[in-house]
């Protein structure tokens, strides 16, 4: 079967000022192979260039696999410039922030519903994906405020706009941002539907679907030797849509 190639840079972006730009043939598969991937992306154009991937510049996280991901995913459908570590805002909290792409409208408020298309890593130990729910078209939805999604997604979504991609930095220095590392907080006692096998349901989102994105995300979240650089989290996020709180 003849497959169109589909050209995309990679940003490796470390903790560091230097970025290492790696190129990568990304195949598209016709309509009749999968239907998944031709619903993401157009058939206008036999190329497309995508760039700033969010992948540690020395993780071990395969090339292909990353960027097929992307190329179904639709969450990074922009072109833009590559990213450097300077780029980043930090904030107060000691969150890393990194505007992709620009939203419209007014940010969510306390009390509203927001729906965000989501990719994980864990940057800081071998790249490993965490989860990424373009791929099976399953945003995640939490009411802003009422401490359903980990810290650093309440913070990142607050100042974002309809359509906005942003990139977040979970440094694993500060783990108030992240996944509580202790079992007792960070599981519930539910099992989240999964062909993969059990996956445990946490008590805050987003919630990683994949089982071997969750093992990834737990062993590094409960491993003692590894120190906090390794357990430094990555994160792009798109605002989908914000359902306004009704007032009472």
């Amino acid at each position: 079967e003849a497959i169109m190639q589909a050209t995309m840079n990679l940003s490796a972006v470390s903790g560091t000022s230097r970025v290492s730009t790696q190129r990568l043939t990304c195949p598209v598969l016709k309509p009749r192979q999968s239907r998944a991937s031709t619903k993401a992306l157009s058939a206008t154009s036999n190329t497309s260039t995508i760039s700033s991937v969010p992948v540690d510049g020395q993780a071990a996280l395969s090339r292909r696999q990353l960027g097929l991901g992307l190329c179904i995913a639709g969450i990074a459908t922009q072109i833009v410039q590559p990213a450097n570590a300077d780029d980043f805002t930090v904030t107060k909290s000691g969150l890393r922030v990194l505007d992709i792409r620009p939203g419209e409208g007014s940010s969510p408020e306390p009390g509203d519903t927001v729906v965000v298309h989501w990719s994980g890593y864990t940057k800081g130990y071998q790249g490993k994906r965490i989860d990424n729910t373009s791929t099976r078209d399953e945003p995640y939805e939490f009411v802003l405020g009422e401490h359903q999604a980990i810290a650093a997604f309440e913070e990142a979504v607050t100042t974002m706009k309809v359509g906005g991609i942003r990139r977040v930095e979970v440094r694993g220095e500060i783990p108030e941002l992240s996944y509580p590392r202790d079992r007792s907080q960070r599981f519930t006692n539910e099992l989240v539907p999964s062909k993969e096998g059990k996956i445990y349901r946490y008590r805050y989102g987003p919630q990683p679907v994949e089982l071997g994105g969750q093992r990834a995300l737990d062993f590094v979240l409960d491993n003692a030797t590894l120190n906090d650089l390794n357990r430094t989290l990555l994160f792009d996020i798109k605002l989908l849509a914000v359902r306004k709180a009704r007032k009472a």
